[in-house]
């Protein structure tokens, strides 16, 4: 039987978050110019959103989440990659689909958000980190008991 460990997948998460993060601000920092300027309040005509520590508690929040996720999922996968690509995946379809409400709600350009599309891969990249630290338990495998065919 699958034991579920706290610890691990706390200290785990906090890490896929961090990580997550960092990416992040990298990846979409590569391409998203006016995401950034919404953010510091430097393009007219965009809510300014106040960061720091506030969304980096979130982050880190999502990656317990994710991490969550992972350990839930993992002994029902053949690997931990596969199952650290499913939650990350999961995560990022979870996370786009919330922050498209915003998108909509707040009728931001696509200049602004179509950046965030490639946030993608810092979400799954932070998961398969995580998901290699959290440790590969071996997969529940059900071995059919009794003769065949007698």
């Amino acid at each position: 039987m699958h034991r579920f460990d706290w610890r691990r997948v706390v200290l785990c998460g906090l890490t896929a978050g961090t990580i997550w993060t960092l990416l992040s601000m990298l990846v979409v920092g590569m391409g998203g110019g006016d995401f950034f300027a919404a953010l510091s309040g430097q393009r007219t005509g965009v809510p300014v959103v106040q960061s720091g520590l506030p969304l980096y508690l979130l982050s880190v929040s999502a990656g317990i989440g994710v991490m969550v996720l992972y350990a839930l999922i993992r002994p029902q996968l053949a690997s931990t990659v596969w199952a650290g690509l499913t939650a990350g995946l999961m995560w990022w379809g979870i996370a786009s689909l919330q922050s498209l409400k915003w998108v909509i709600l707040l009728t931001l350009p696509a200049s602004v958000w179509l950046p965030l599309t490639s946030s993608v891969i810092p979400f799954v990249l932070a998961t398969l980190i995580g998901a290699r630290l959290y440790g590969t338990d071996k997969p529940t495998v059900r071995v059919p008991t009794g003769t065949v065919g007698v």
